[in-house]
């Protein structure tokens, strides 16, 4: 696999600290990317770049980073989440079609929907999922345990990963119930495919002390369920750590990656293909399977994006 540096820009405000760059999910030739820490507040915007030459095309002030997005069904409207506030925004226009602050849940770093009024909102390290009223601008809360992420199933029913208690939580929206659907290992991250397959990576739990809260620490393994009724999981154990991972779309290949280098697994031949390293001040934040592009900056220029193709 030959990599090449595609284009470089600089940024106005710092990536670190936003959401990973993230492809629009109807013209994947643009992507989307928040201001980060380090950051002026009046500044931070939510930024829609092309992804062939980097050139910003359009933004939006959102006074914060962006925590997580969510669109909904028919990929008309954008959710866009900060610390306290939700931004539905249009997707053709891109501008703001409702702000909504009252009620709206602090600090939550996963999202999804039913698609009508109703948002699901957690923050990681949280026991109570949210579920707030886009009419009224009201939540309820749901007890749960911690969250790695939420993926709807269908309007009424979703998944709730709660990685730090080895578990998938199914809720449903109209019972406001929830039932444990899957008892797995700690894990760290989550992959969930509409194929129904689920990629965890796993990872121990490390008590808090006076300088650090409790989190859990990833490790070089990775579990894939064929779906929620396969009890035993095919493992994969790695002789490398790795921060974070991405299935590419067919789910033939898996892309590990940490700081500045990637390892690429072939899921049919169970080995790495490839593995790769740029430069040690690189961090990489995204890759793109299908576009074959991977996104990241360095570490000593925040305001510094860098694209590479592959």
């Amino acid at each position: 696999m030959n990599i090449k540096e595609h284009w470089r820009i600089t940024l106005k405000n710092a990536i670190f600290g936003g959401i990973k760059p993230q492809v629009d999910p109807v013209d994947d030739t643009h992507f989307y990317i928040s201001d980060g820490w380090g950051s002026s507040f009046p500044s931070m915007k939510l930024r829609k770049l092309v992804l062939e030459a980097g050139d910003e095309v359009n933004s939006i002030s959102i006074k914060n980073s962006v925590r997580c997005l969510y669109w909904n069904e028919n990929k008309k409207v954008l959710f866009a989440v900060s610390d306290n506030k939700i931004f539905q925004i249009d997707r053709a226009s891109f501008t703001i079609e409702k702000k909504l602050t009252k009620g709206v849940p602090k600090y939550s770093d996963y999202i999804s929907s039913d698609d009508k009024n109703a948002l699901l909102l957690m923050n990681f390290s949280s026991n109570f999922l949210n579920i707030y009223n886009t009419d009224t601008e009201t939540s309820i809360k749901k007890k749960m345990k911690s969250c790695r992420g939420i993926s709807k199933v269908n309007d009424n029913s979703f998944l709730i990963f709660c990685g730090h208690y080895g578990s998938v939580m199914r809720y449903d929206l109209l019972k406001n119930e929830t039932d444990q659907v899957l008892k797995t290992e700690i894990y760290k991250n989550v992959i969930h495919r509409k194929s129904g397959r689920l990629y965890l990576q796993c990872g121990i739990l490390e008590p808090a002390t006076e300088t650090k809260h409790e989190r859990i620490e990833p490790i070089p393994k990775l579990i894939i369920y064929q779906s929620l009724d396969h009890k035993t999981p095919f493992t994969i154990n790695l002789d490398f750590h790795f921060s974070d991972f991405l299935v590419s779309e067919d789910e033939k290949l898996i892309y590990f990656y940490e700081d500045n280098r990637v390892w690429v697994y072939s899921l049919q031949d169970k080995m790495i293909k490839n593995h790769f390293e740029f430069e040690e001040n690189i961090r990489i934040v995204q890759i793109f399977d299908k576009q074959k592009k991977i996104i990241g900056y360095p570490y000593d220029n925040e305001k510094m994006l860098i694209c590479w193709k592959f």
